[in-house]
């Protein structure tokens, strides 16, 4: 601890909160809420930083007409917390400021009699994983609506939980609901409950606008990638990213996830275990991706870790996301997207199946090139009706790529 002006402690927030891997979105908005603090104590002639000091802030900020959202006040009060923690401490955790609350020993032993089935019943780890995560979050939503025991859960709480996802987005509305479903008939299944409850989640239907996904033409994905400045190591890393993603239609997670030793040079292919089913894929380098990698390589910042993407930070760990740095080089590249079609890295997946069942690939050849669990996944990424992928018969040649 140290006497420091606000202005000072800000700027080494500022640093700080640029290393931890924050989105550009969220940087913005912690910034933003720093520079109304030091606004706040400009006007009252305060400049140097005290516990005291945050305080009276808090109380400016929660009783000013007209009223913030609890929700806003919630965001800008967790910012103040992160200049306190750097005050005394130096620094935060990402998670700390809003940790998550615990749950009861019934909840945590249902979640593990649900690992235990769907592991029985063919879901990856990953799978596993994700559900395990989301349905966390519905037990924290009945847990703080007074639901002690998971057989009190009734129709009520159900319908609770509904109202509650009023204002989101449809496509999160849906996903909401499904894992609801999910959790209610594991409930059920695993003997949690006496009675089958998944009859009072309601039905929630997009339509075909909300569904659809972006199926990139080949100068729309060369715009995004001219977006890119190739002159920095940044540049050089994002390129090759995107470049395997839309080449060879490979799942962003297992772009991040890629080695160094994944790459055999000598007959030009990558080798690596995915991260969704844990079975492993071969697939060809073409020049183009090759050139790409090489570029980066040789200007890659020296680090002990064998992951091929790293950030641009020290100690350069492996990459953590990449979903906002492509939607900013989207933006980059004036690329037009149709109102409401979901144009994210997945995409570029989808783009490689449907360029690939265009050309007359086989489908067996694409389940296989994508590294899909079953044949009927396709259906997802190329969007159209599994029993016309089974028409086609062409087969995908030597291993070149389109």
């Amino acid at each position: 601890m140290s006497n420091m002006t606000v202005e000072q402690l800000i700027m080494d927030a500022t640093e700080t909160l640029h290393k931890q891997g924050y989105s550009p979105k969220r940087c913005k908005y912690v910034i933003l809420a720093w520079k109304r603090f030091l606004d706040f104590c400009n006007l009252n002639g305060y400049t140097h930083y005290s516990h005291s000091l945050k305080d009276l802030y808090i109380a400016e900020i929660t009783h000013q007409e007209p009223k913030y959202k609890d929700s806003t006040i919630k965001r800008k009060i967790q910012c103040i917390k992160m200049l306190d923690l750097m005050y005394y401490r130096g620094g935060w955790r990402m998670g700390e400021l809003n940790p998550l609350s615990e749950l009861p020993q019934e909840a945590m032993e249902f979640l593990d009699a649900q690992d235990k089935y769907l592991q029985k019943t063919g879901h990856s780890e990953s799978s596993c994983s994700t559900m395990r995560k989301g349905i966390s979050n519905v037990l924290r939503y009945f847990q703080s609506i007074g639901v002690t025991k998971l057989s009190q859960i009734d129709k009520t709480h159900i319908s609770s939980y509904v109202l509650s996802l009023n204002g989101h987005a449809r496509s999160t509305i849906r996903c909401e609901l499904s894992r609801l479903r999910k959790f209610l008939s594991y409930l059920y299944l695993l003997n949690y409950t006496d009675n089958d409850l998944t009859s009072f989640v309601p039905q929630y239907r997009l339509g075909s606008s909300q569904s659809m996904v972006k199926i990139w033409e080949s100068d729309e994905i060369e715009a995004v990638l001219e977006a890119v400045d190739r002159s920095s190591v940044k540049g050089k890393r994002d390129y090759a990213f995107i470049l395997i993603a839309a080449e060879l239609g490979v799942r962003s997670k297992d772009i991040r996830e890629l080695k160094v030793s994944d790459f055999d040079w000598e007959i030009c292919s990558i080798s690596f275990q995915q991260s969704k089913t844990h079975k492993p894929n071969v697939l060809p380098l073409s020049e183009r991706v090759g050139s790409a990698v090489i570029d980066y390589l040789q200007v890659r910042p020296e680090t002990d870790h064998d992951y091929l993407f790293v950030s641009m930070n020290p100690p350069y760990d492996k990459l953590k996301s990449f979903g906002t740095a492509f939607k900013r080089y989207v933006s980059r590249s004036g690329v037009k997207i149709p109102t409401k079609a979901h144009h994210n890295l997945h995409s570029l997946r989808a783009t490689a199946a449907t360029k690939l069942l265009d050309a007359g690939v086989s489908p067996d050849v694409i389940f296989s090139f994508l590294g899909h669990s079953d044949r009927d996944s396709l259906a997802h990424y190329i969007r159209l009706d599994i029993e016309t992928l089974r028409e086609c018969a062409l087969s995908f040649e030597d291993g070149e790529l389109l």
